[in-house]
Order: C-alpha cells, then structure tokens, then sequence
C-alpha cells in the first residue's frame, strides 16, 4: 500500500449493526441481573449456615428460574421497543429477526454458561467445608453431573426461554392483547416442556428416557432443539408479515 493509497473503509453488515445494538443493552442488564444475583446468592447461603450450622443442598441452582424469567421478560421487551424503531428506520424485518435470534441465543447460552460456573463454584466451597450440594431442582442433572451436562442442562431452557420471548412479543406486537394472552400455552408452552420433561425420568414413564445420563441429556436437547426450530420460523413468519403503523 503506498502512502497515498487511504485504508478500505470496515464496513458492517445490517445483520451485525443490528445485533451489536441490542447485544449492548442485554449487557447492560445482565451486568444488572447477575451483580445482584450472587451476592444474594452468597448471602442466602451464609443465612442458611448460621441456622444450621451448614449448608447442604445447592442454593445457587435455585437461580434456575430467576435466569431464564428475566431474559424472557427482556426479550419480550426487546420486541416491543425496537422493532417499529427498527423498521422506521429503514432496515428490514429479516434483518431484525436474524439479529434478535442471534442475540437471544447468545444470551441463553450465555446465561447458562454464568450460572453453571456459579453452581461449579459453590459445589467447591462446600465439599472444601465438608458439605453436601444436594440438587433438589427436578431436572436432569444432579451434584455429581460433570459441568457440560450441567451447562446443557441450563442451556436448553435458558434458549427456548428467550426464543419464547421474542414469540410473545412478536404475537402480543401484531395480533393485539386477546391472541397474544390466548396463545400464551402455545407460545410459553415449550418453555415448559424443557423445564419439566425430566420428570418424566424421576417418574420412570416406560420408553422415553435411557439408563445414561448422557443419552438422556441427548434426547433432552433434541427436543429442545425441534421445539426451538419451530419456535424461530413462527417468530420469523410473523415478525416479516408484521404490519407496523408508522406513527406508532
């Protein structure tokens, strides 16, 4: 390159502009989420040691529901606010879908990530005391589960729960309040299923589950990832059908 010669310009797509946006403010509240949610966390678990003089079950993975209700509620937020501003601003439908999946998957994955290092944390501190970190939470894992079938564990919720709301957002966007609370089994649904399908194991239903932990976090995850694939295309059907006032 010679001296006269200027730099090509860097040039960002739509796709990653868009995500890099609403990336930031999920940080932002993230940050928020999980700076209160350890102390709290930490300070739970020195209360229960002062009453019983220790502290035998997990208490971390109680945030189990607390990480998958709060980006759930921010990704139906993420729709309501962004998506008329988005369009008026002349980008695309296709674009904000691929953007805010993008972005929700992330976080999901994300989400799981954090609290699995916060439940691996703990599990250390109590066996250094001498104490157990009993999982009471019905899901498929348990305190001896290695960590990658504990952070799928989280991670199959943790998504469908942000995919699910976008879906709400997008329905309660353009059909209006009365579908968008009626459809709420449909499009909540899933969230469900992943939550408490492993009770279906702890209850021995016949031709479901396998005898491995392994082959049950398999069957687990395909069918998160098959609720999750339909999930999207509706998500991505009406958000490109959407009909969006201008002035709204």
């Amino acid at each position: 390159m010679t001296a006269g010669t200027a730099a090509p310009a860097r040039t960002t797509t739509p796709v990653a502009h868009t995500a890099r946006r609403l990336g930031a403010a999920l940080l932002v509240m993230a940050g928020w989420f999980w700076g209160i949610a350890v102390p709290v966390l930490a300070l739970v678990t020195v209360v229960v040691w002062l009453v019983n003089g220790s502290v035998d079950v997990s208490v971390a993975v109680y945030a189990r529901q607390a990480s998958l209700w709060f980006p759930f509620s921010l990704a139906i937020m993420l729709v309501a606010a962004y998506l008329r501003v988005h369009v008026a601003s002349g980008m695309t439908r296709r674009t904000f879908v691929r953007a805010a999946v993008l972005v929700e998957v992330a976080a999901g994955l994300a989400y799981a990530a954090i609290l699995t290092a916060v439940i691996l944390a703990e599990r250390a501190v109590h066996a250094a005391l001498g104490w157990d970190a009993t999982i009471n939470e019905i899901q498929l894992t348990d305190e001896s589960s290695p960590f990658w079938l504990l952070f799928l564990d989280l991670a199959v919720p943790f998504v469908l729960g942000n995919l699910s709301g976008l879906l709400v957002g997008i329905v309660y966007q353009t059909r209006g309040g009365w579908w968008g609370t009626l459809t709420l089994p449909l499009t909540v649904g899933p969230v469900a299923v992943s939550q408490y399908v492993a009770g279906a194991r702890l209850v021995d239903l016949p031709g479901v589950w396998t005898t491995t932990p392994g082959g049950d976090m398999a069957l687990a995850v395909g069918i998160g990832a098959a609720l999750g694939t339909v999930m999207l295309l509706v998500f991505a059907t009406l958000t490109r059908r959407a009909q969006l006032a201008s002035n709204a």
